[in-house]
């Protein structure tokens, strides 16, 4: 397994390999950390001296978005050569392998609609099967990562790249829990380099939902940049990510910003497709958060219509290619702060 780790991409190399058994037993590095790979794409570390810090680093999910995928590659050969000590037990999840191998979204069915048992609501089939176990075999894996540890202040980030660009080129997903984000959460996002964090209206089947609402994480999903291939990705553009989780890892400061600068949003609706008959009038190469003013037409089908309720809402994950039944865009409005 090391001979796999000890390149820059030699997780992502070993991901796409057929899992053993073997590398399921801890290898101790002169160093005394620990690691062993739990399945495909999903490694453990435990650092010299025990703690019950625990920090799941997911990506993946979508096998298309390459940039996080080679940040957790990087970051583990760093940790197997000797140059990041961890300090934290840390999960390192490859989402979805199968994906990354076709360089493809997913294989068969969108992962990240697939957790907090939303995989049950699925038909199992030849085509489907790959996620729904996978997303099954994930939520098991992350449980017994936490449960292992007696603290009640876990993180998870799960790393993404988005689609469309982005007038805020990155930003922060926050599950719903009912609660205010607090203050070391905004710091927590601006080291990580977010410009804007947006706070979801209800539960969700995402991966960063699941860890929040099961284990009381603080879980964020994080969209980095822009989707690229892999071997395209400027790593100037992720230099404050991946300081973040070096210094996550490490158990060390985090770099220091002002927290007035970091822009909140909250939902205010998600626009679905129903039918076949579905319009949507946004533009195909919209930017994630473009506003538009009150009255707007967003969005109409047989059995209703979407108008700008707010004197101004933006558009984010605007998409409609998708089956009906599924969320074609939400709609967003800044957070009034007084």
């Amino acid at each position: 397994m090391l001979s796999f780790l000890e390149i820059t991409d030699g997780f992502i190399k070993l991901s796409k390999q057929p899992h053993k058994e073997a590398f399921e037993q801890w290898v101790e590095l002169p160093n005394h950390v620990k690691l062993r790979q739990l399945d495909c794409g999903v490694l453990q570390v435990l650092p010299a001296q025990p703690t019950n810090e625990a920090l799941v680093i997911s990506c993946g999910i979508h096998g298309n978005e390459t940039a996080p995928i080679e940040i957790v590659s990087h970051q583990i050969s760093q940790i197997v050569l000797g140059s990041i000590i961890p300090k934290v037990n840390v999960l390192y999840i490859l989402g979805n392998p199968e994906s990354m191998n076709i360089s493809q979204r997913f294989v068969e069915l969108n992962m990240n609609r697939l957790f907090a048992g939303a995989y049950k609501n699925y038909d199992l089939s030849e085509a489907t099967a790959y996620e729904i176990k996978r997303a099954e075999r994930l939520e098991s894996l992350v449980s017994d990562f936490y449960l292992s540890f007696n603290d009640e202040q876990r993180i998870h980030l799960d790393l993404h790249t988005a689609i469309k660009p982005s007038y805020h080129k990155t930003f922060a997903i926050r599950p719903y829990d009912g609660k205010r984000i607090t203050k070391s959460s905004k710091k927590l996002l601006l080291a990580a380099g977010i410009e804007a964090v947006l706070q979801h209206n209800k539960p969700s089947t995402t991966f960063s939902y699941y860890t929040n609402h099961v284990f009381n994480a603080e879980s964020y999903t994080l969209e980095l940049g822009k989707v690229k291939p892999f071997g395209e990705n400027n790593a100037a553009d992720f230099a404050l990510a991946v300081q973040c989780l070096d210094a996550l890892v490490q158990a060390k400061d985090l770099a220091q910003f002002d927290v007035s600068n970091l822009v909140e949003y909250k939902v205010v609706a998600e626009i679905i497709r129903n039918t076949d008959d579905f319009k949507f009038y946004v533009s195909e190469n919209v930017e994630n958060f473009t506003a538009f003013p009150q009255g707007s037409l967003i969005a109409e089908d047989i059995d209703y219509n979407y108008r700008v309720a707010f004197a101004e809402e933006a558009v984010v994950f605007p998409n409609i290619n998708v089956p009906n039944g599924q969320r074609v865009a939400v709609m967003v409005t800044k957070v009034n702060r007084d």
